[in-house]
C-alpha cells in the first residue's frame, strides 16, 4: 500500500499556516517552559565562612520557611562545584539569594 501526497499550492499554503502556528504557539509557551519558579533563587551573594559554621547551618540561616534547607544546601554545593559538606572557616561561598 503506497500513499500519495497532494502537492498542490493549496496543500503547501495549508502546511505553511499550520507551521507558522506551531512556531507561534512555541514563541508563547517556550519562556513559560523554561522559566524559573518564582520562589527560586534570583541571583548570588558571597558569604565568607566562620569558625564552627556548617554548611548546613548557613544554608538554614538563608532558606525562605517555604523552601527545604536540602534544597539549599544541594544548590550551594552545586554552585560551588563541592562533591561535600564539607567546608572551612574562610572558605568564601556563592550563595543563592531568594526573593
Amino acid at each position: 500500500m503506497s500513499i500519495h501526497m497532494v502537492n498542490t499550492p493549496k496543500t503547501r499554503a495549508r502546511r505553511w499556516v499550520a507551521v507558522l502556528v506551531i512556531a507561534a504557539a512555541a514563541v508563547v509557551v517556550a519562556p513559560q517552559a523554561f522559566a524559573q519558579e518564582a520562589s527560586g533563587p534570583l541571583a548570588s551573594d558571597t558569604y565568607v565562612v566562620a569558625e564552627g559554621e556548617t554548611l548546613w547551618a548557613i544554608a538554614q540561616a538563608i532558606t525562605p520557611p517555604s523552601r527545604d534547607v536540602r534544597d539549599t544546601v544541594a544548590t550551594v554545593k552545586s554552585m560551588n562545584l563541592l562533591e561535600s559538606a564539607s567546608i572551612s572557616p574562610g572558605d568564601q561561598l556563592l550563595v543563592p539569594i531568594y526573593g
